[in-house]
Formats: structure tokens, C-alpha cells, sequence
């Protein structure tokens, strides 16, 4: 059976379709903001929030009419904007700017912060995807190198491994849910009843979506998952199975792992955690989770399969597909999500 989950307290929600634009974080911008429309301000940076899960800028503006509004600029995390070269004395409370991005559905004054123009005719991207509106003096390239092969093989799976963006997402476009799990989904709020609010760790299967690096770390008896996001380290039992599936169950589950012809086989039980993802599909205590890891021909990407059964939510067993490439220069960083943020 499902776990309650309070499902009688949230709104109902039918037939909601999450939607990301290009270099969107992975919490819940679609509905919060109206991304199909861009809007422009000018005003004065009042205070500055340089944390994860997300950086927040305040902006005092001022219409036409001599009307002055506080505005709430919300955009990508820490950890993504740095990886485009940007740091948090780029924009320092008093700087004059012009901003561009999604207006908010829910708060009002509310922003995706998109582009940002400095009062020095720079041109700030808070995206990878995002194109300058203003000026070619650009701030906001990605600073990574390339995704590089690994020819000799001599590296293998441990190693540090990054998202390599568009078309390596986890998530299936359906699902073939059991009846009471789609009357536990029509009835997810997307903006109040999102699980990850407020800096709440994710569990498996969800964490696998973090769009951070995450490295693979030998520890002889057991494989380290580094994943960056929430500072996540998941345990992979390489000998004495039958002692980690008896652990106590957690959000991560129980993981125990074997080789099979170079791939890394894990298997994950032991899973306490009520959400499959974050759309509202619930999952239950019987989730049984496989995992292959597969470098491809030339090493220069790994190849992630899951496959995740639990009769309580798919009348079927659902397979989820993704994949990281390798950049040497990549580590997995502090994120230090803030709840307050």
C-alpha cells in the first residue's frame, strides 16, 4: 500500500504539465513563474542572497508614475552559476541595473532572473541557455572544458562526472501508474507541496535527477556516491549484502553493488521515502530500485539505466535513462543549501 501522506490537505491539481526552460534550476520555477513571457525593470540592487538552493537579489524600481515597488529576482543556485564564471561581488547592493525575466504567477513583484545589464555596460547571463538582450560584453560563459575521452581506459568509473544538459534528463514523459497512485498525483499542489522546499533532503529515486557533479569514490567494501547536491553521500555495499539490506531503512535506501563485465550493478532497497519525483507521483515502502552504470566506448560518458519497481505505483516495472560526461576539471563543491533561502 501507498503511505499516507496527507493527501486529503492538498489541493487538487489535475493534469499538470512540468515544463524547463534552458538553464532553469530543478525546483519548481514552471509553475511558480510564467515563462513564456519576459519582462524588463530598472532599478537599484538592494541586498544580495548568494546561497543554494537558490540566489535572490532585491531590486527597488521605480514606475513611471513615480510608484516604487521592491522586487524578489530569484535564479539558479550557487553551484550552477559558478560553473559560468560568476561570483558574489559580480553585483553588489547599490548597483544600478536593468533586468530581464519571467514574472512571477504566485508573488507578486516576483522574477526568474534571467539578464542582468551592470551600470558598466557588462551583460551578466544567469543561464547557460540565456541569450544577451543589451550588450556583447558578456559575463556568464561556462568556464568548464570540454567533455573529454579516456582512451586508455586507465581511469574507469572513479572519477568525477557532470550533467551534461539538454536530452540527458531522467524523468519519462508518462507513466503507467495504479489508480490510487494517480489519485495520489491529481491531488499534488506543484508550489506548496514541493518535497525538496526548504533545503529537504531528497531521497531515491529523486536524487539521481541533481543536475551537479557527483563522483564515484573507492573505498574498497563499499563505493561512495559523492553527489553534490545537498552534500548527498550514497553507500554502495560491495561485500556482505545480507548486513546492509538489514539496515534500518532511510531516505537513500540500502545499496549493494556488484560488477558485471565493467558495469556497475546496484541494487537498492530499504527505501523510506514518499515521493518517486517531484510531480506529485507518491512511492512506497516495496520500491525495489536497479541501477546499471556503463562507461560508453570511449570513456568520455557514463551511461545510467535505472529501473524502478513498486506494485503500489506502476502497474509495471519503469525504466529511467541518463547519462553524465567527464570533464576533467570538474569537483563536486559544498552546497550548503540555506532553508531560509
Amino acid at each position: 500500500m501507498l503511505r499516507s501522506i496527507g493527501v486529503a490537505a492538498i489541493s487538487s491539481t489535475l493534469g499538470i504539465t512540468f515544463l524547463a526552460a534552458p538553464g532553469l534550476a530543478h525546483h519548481a520555477t514552471a509553475p511558480a513563474y510564467d515563462l513564456g513571457e519576459i519582462i524588463e525593470l530598472t532599478g537599484e540592487i538592494t541586498a544580495v542572497s548568494w546561497r543554494n538552493p537558490h540566489i535572490h537579489l532585491t531590486l527597488r524600481s521605480s514606475s513611471e508614475g513615480g510608484t516604487t515597488a521592491m522586487w524578489d529576482l530569484e535564479t539558479n543556485s550557487v553551484s550552477v552559476v559558478s560553473r559560468y564564471g560568476l561570483s558574489p561581488d559580480l553585483i553588489a547592493p547599490g548597483t544600478q541595473v536593468r533586468v530581464a525575466g519571467s514574472p512571477g504567477r504566485v508573488k507578486e513583484h516576483s522574477l526568474w532572473l534571467t539578464n542582468v545589464l551592470l551600470d558598466d555596460g557588462r551583460e551578466v547571463l544567469f543561464g547557460s541557455a540565456y541569450l544577451p538582450r543589451w550588450s556583447q560584453n558578456i559575463v556568464g560563459a561556462d568556464t568548464r572544458g570540454a567533455i573529454t575521452a579516456d582512451l586508455t581506459g586507465a581511469l574507469g568509473i572513479f572519477r568525477v562526472w557532470t550533467n551534461i544538459g539538454v536530452g540527458t534528463g531522467l524523468w519519462n514523459s508518462s507513466y503507467p501508474f495504479t489508480p490510487e497512485a494517480a489519485a495520489v498525483r491529481a491531488a499534488f499542489d506543484p508550489v506548496g507541496d514541493d518535497p525538496t522546499l526548504n533545503c529537504a533532503l531528497k531521497g531515491m529515486p529523486l536524487i539521481m535527477e541533481q543536475p551537479y557533479p557527483m563522483e564515484f569514490v573507492d573505498e574498497g567494501d563499499e563505493i561512495l556516491l559523492r553527489l553534490e547536491e545537498y552534500d548527498t553521500v550514497r553507500r554502495i555495499a560491495m561485500t556482505d549484502h545480507e548486513s546492509a539490506r538489514a539496515r534500518p531503512p532511510s531516505i537513500l535506501g540500502n545499496s549493494t553493488g556488484r560488477w558485471d563485465s565493467g558495469v556497475l550493478v546496484v541494487e537498492t532497497t530499504g527505501v523510506d521515502y514518499p515521493w518517486f519525483n517531484k510531480t506529485g507521483i507518491p512511492q512506497s515502502v516495496a520500491v525495489h530500485i536497479m541501477e546499471r552504470f556503463e562507461l560508453n566506448a570511449d570513456g568520455s560518458r557514463l551511461q545510467y539505466e535505472m529501473t524502478v519497481t513498486d506494485p503500489a505505483t506502476f502497474t509495471e516495472p519503469v525504466v529511467l535513462t541518463k547519462s553524465w560526461g567527464y570533464r576533467p576539471n570538474d569537483e563536486v563543491r559544498p552546497y550548503e543549501c540555506a532553508p531560509d533561502n
